[in-house]
């Protein structure tokens, strides 16, 4: 249920991104936002889990290290989409699993075998038939440093999630209080960003998009902390929750585009989500 319950959350966060250009809500303010809700909720929810103060010694690098990729992964993405294309750098993220999955199985000594094999190619031409369309012309070739960073970052991302939970953390050392650190760190890093864009005027600040924010904070909150509390109350291995994780966000993602905002629904699209 943890993890039917993360992809729900992860799926609502694609619906909210995809709803802010028409609620004219500055995607960069909502999520900076989003992050300080995150922490909110965790706090609110585990405050009596919060660790002893040795303990937070060891965790806060962990959680700052997650706070970096957070923030520096969603402004690359952004930057990515503008010069490279939405659909080009949605590929470059989503196929990132492919990388995790296959460095848990070589770092947890997993066996290989066509039942680990077969399902992880599915799921990357899966993947790649749902997220990929024709590429614009306009995109320039100087840019594809970007893809290979958000590439190896995502995997990267999953990877610290797990390790940190796995092995990383002390012992008691709470799933929700250690997400919720995490978001701090982000929204921290990502409130310093936006106030060096506002002294330069190239952003004004938005109360509509921090209202937003909020909105969206909740959702994000749950797809972590949930995410990474599946380690421990599934009786999975760890590069089973990474795929059905992945492949469950795209699969409903694309379910919602379909339903939701009346994307195409081609050929190439149904053989990718069968």
């Amino acid at each position: 249920m943890d993890l039917f319950l993360s992809v729900l959350a992860s799926s609502l966060i694609f619906v909210l991104f995809r709803s802010f250009p028409a609620w004219k809500i500055d995607t960069l303010q909502a999520v900076i936002a989003n992050y300080f809700v995150a922490f909110a909720c965790g706090i609110f929810l585990f405050h009596d889990y919060i660790p002893a103060s040795d303990a937070l010694e060891i965790g806060m690098p962990f959680a700052l290290l997650c706070g970096i990729l957070f923030i520096s992964l969603f402004i690359l993405m952004g930057l990515s989409s503008q010069k490279n294309g939405v659909s080009t750098t949605s590929i470059s993220v989503k196929m990132s699993m492919a990388l995790s999955v296959i460095l848990v199985l070589f770092i947890n000594h997993t066996p290989l075998s066509w039942t680990n094999i077969i399902p992880l190619v599915a799921a990357i031409i899966g993947v790649f038939l749902v997220s990929f369309s024709k590429p614009d012309n306009n995109q320039s070739n100087g840019y594809l440093w970007m893809l290979l960073v958000l590439f190896f970052g995502s995997a990267g991302l999953d990877l610290v999630l797990y390790f940190t939970n796995a092995r990383w953390l002390p012992n008691g050392f709470h799933d929700g209080v250690f997400a919720a650190l995490g978001f701090l760190m982000a929204g921290i890093m990502g409130l310093g960003y936006l106030i060096i864009k506002l002294v330069q005027g190239k952003i004004n600040f938005d109360r509509k998009s921090w209202f937003g924010g909020i909105i969206l904070g909740i959702p994000n909150y749950f797809s972590i902390y949930l995410l990474v509390k599946s380690y421990n109350t599934l009786d999975l291995d760890p590069h089973q929750i990474l795929s059905i994780a992945n492949v469950g966000v795209v699969i409903i993602t694309a379910i919602l585009g379909f339903s939701l905002f009346k994307e195409k629904f081609t050929t190439q699209k149904t053989i990718g989500l069968l």
